[in-house]
């Protein structure tokens, strides 16, 4: 194969990884990284040791805070221990369900946030609603934090070895 078409498949790769920081199915960072190293390993790209490192930390960060920020931003919008459970037993159902659609990888978790919060306190709907809506807040949160790194990743790609 040229050059330019294996260039090619590893661009669409970090591109791919992108689009998985919004649909569940796929990886995201971790898909858009293992592109990027996979073609620095092969020699396909021109980027610096360095900077693989550097997004390889970003991409660990990222892989943390995809089960950390949800859990916080439900935290601080008054969740307690019961919609926090709730939350995580959430987020592995949405996982498991993900091939159905990405809603499931927000809807899960919400529900799951709001059903703790309920058992919590059955009287305060207001409240487990409220908790409830800070793990939306924190899917986009981390799903914005992984757009701006796969980005990234494919600017300094497309910037040190296609132009």
């Amino acid at each position: 194969m040229e050059d330019h078409i294996i260039k090619l498949i590893f661009g669409v790769g970090i591109l791919l990884g992108t689009a998985g920081t919004i649909l569940p199915v796929l990886p995201g960072a971790p898909l858009a990284f293992g592109s990027l190293l996979l073609a620095k390993i092969l020699n396909f790209s021109e980027i610096s040791w360095w900077l693989v490192g550097v997004f390889g930390f970003f991409t660990l960060i990222g892989i943390v805070l995809d089960y950390t920020i949800p859990i916080a931003t439900t935290k601080k919008m008054g969740g307690t221990r019961y919609g926090v459970v709730g939350l995580i037993i959430g987020l592995v159902v949405g996982i498991i369900f993900s091939p159905f659609g990405f809603v499931s990888i927000i809807i899960a978790p919400f529900l799951g946030a709001l059903i703790g919060e309920l058992i919590y306190d059955r009287q305060n709907h207001k409240r487990a609603l409220k908790a409830a809506t800070g793990s939306i807040i924190g899917y986009f949160l981390t799903s914005g934090y992984g757009i701006i790194l796969c980005l990234s990743m494919l600017v300094v790609f497309i910037a040190t070895d296609i132009v």
